[in-house]
């Protein structure tokens, strides 16, 4: 089939649930913000209901209806609102279908550009790669469905992994991390490489760090000292612990078993959180070591133990955090490693099963359409008691497995190296 027929198919099959589905939580919160970044609201502060436009109130329990993001995905939204008051004649439906343009459009550019990276060396496959993430139900429910907007930062990292070594693709890496900070992950890969590492580095880290700033004092949020503030905003989301995806989903298992106390949980939950972030770092320095980061290989091989490491250490790992993961292995599968296919189909299928199951098979995203969505969804979890959390568990245990051997198989392959390469 052809590459245009596969993109035109591509965009309809997104659309068709575009404006009626979304996450009571993540895509209610984006309708928030783009409502109160518009009307002078600070999106790290509780935001309130949009009048008209709101669906859901998935805030329970102690959580803060505030984005947890840098600036740009707030601002976008606030943008789109804007839009919307001019041509949206109040229609809510109409300002789903805008929130969700960006992220569909991302994710349709996003599997173009695994087209190009594969069709460089390998144009037989190229074909194959595109179809694969274009009808993907895992990606169509994260981008098009749920409405998490990972696909446009992989889309930069893609960018970056096209564009030359040195500045440019240190940019676009830095663009990346502006758009959602998880591409931080991988910035000594895509930047400390080369001529000029240090200035490449600084390139990548400085953009999302100055336009942050930037904007914040711009838009006059609150940084420091008030209650709800950017800094703190930001910095809740560095350490959270749960399902569905990680490892330590057996803490948190053993714990809703009573198995471990409160006490205990909140004391090693407190330090714990935070060792991604050693962890990511030391798996920067052995993968420069082991692989380099003067080829194209040798760079994809780096993001994956990072990334890897960052999977299996983090305290909580969403299901669309998978997205950069998919898109990494299906390179690696399609270019160097072809017995890694059934590994992307494994996985894809694991994170899929996930998602079924902590939504509840995905009513939920109905909930702009069903107003008895998460009530719907609270009586089946009621009606069968610990079996959803014994699910999420093991499928949880599932993808940290395939990750370790997967992580365990790319540690072979290394090449010791000196660390001035």
């Amino acid at each position: 089939m052809r590459v245009r027929t596969l993109l035109i198919l591509g965009i309809p099959v997104r659309e068709a649930v575009s404006f009626w589905t979304g996450h009571p939580f993540d895509f209610e919160l984006w309708g928030r913000a783009g409502y109160g970044g518009a009307n002078g609201f600070s999106p790290y502060a509780p935001l309130p209901p949009a009048p008209g436009l709101s669906f859901a109130n998935d805030f329970g329990n102690g959580a803060n209806p505030a984005i947890g993001y840098l600036p740009f995905w707030p601002v976008l939204l606030a943008a789109i609102y804007e839009l919307f008051a001019v041509v949206g004649m109040g229609n809510r439906f109409v300002y789903y279908f805008m929130l969700k343009q960006p992220i569909i459009i991302a994710d349709v550019l996003l599997a173009f550009l695994l087209f190009v990276y594969v069709k460089r060396r390998n144009p037989d496959l190229a074909p194959k790669v595109l179809a694969l993430w274009l009808f993907s139900p895992f990606t169509i429910i994260v981008s098009a469905i749920w409405g998490t907007f990972d696909s446009i930062a992989m889309l930069f990292v893609m960018v970056a992994l096209l564009a030359q070594p040195g500045r440019a693709r240190s940019a676009w890496e830095g663009i990346a991390t502006l758009v959602k900070s998880i591409p931080v992950l991988f910035i000594f890969p895509l930047s400390y490489s080369r001529e000029n590492r240090w200035v490449n580095f600084a390139i990548a880290l400085g953009i999302p760090v100055f336009v942050t700033a930037l904007t914040v004092y711009l838009a006059g949020w609150p940084a420091f000292g008030q209650e709800y503030n950017v800094t703190k905003t930001l910095a809740n989301t560095l350490k959270p612990t749960g399902f569905p995806l990680s490892l330590w989903g057996t803490w948190v298992y053993l714990n809703s078993l009573n198995v471990i106390s409160d006490s205990t949980f909140q004391s090693v939950s407190s330090w714990g959180g935070y060792l991604w972030i050693p962890a990511a770092v030391i798996a920067s320095l052995l993968a420069r070591r082991w692989f380099g980061f003067g080829t194209d290989r040798g760079v994809l091989q780096s993001t994956l133990v990072v990334y890897l490491t960052f999977l299996l250490v983090r305290g909580q790992v969403n299901e669309q955090y998978s997205i950069y993961l998919l898109a990494l292995l299906l390179i690696d599968a399609t270019l160097w490693s072809p017995k890694r296919m059934r590994l992307f189909y494994t996985v894809s299928a694991v994170v899929l099963a996930a998602t079924i199951t902590n939504n509840v098979l995905l009513i939920r995203f109905l909930s702009p359409v069903y107003p008895g969505a998460l009530q719907f969804e609270a009586g089946i979890i009621q009606a069968t008691g610990q079996l959803r959390d014994i699910l999420l568990y093991i499928e949880g245990l599932a993808f940290s497995g395939l990750n370790i051997w997967y992580l365990a198989a790319l540690v072979k392959e290394r090449r010791p190296r000196g660390f001035d390469l």
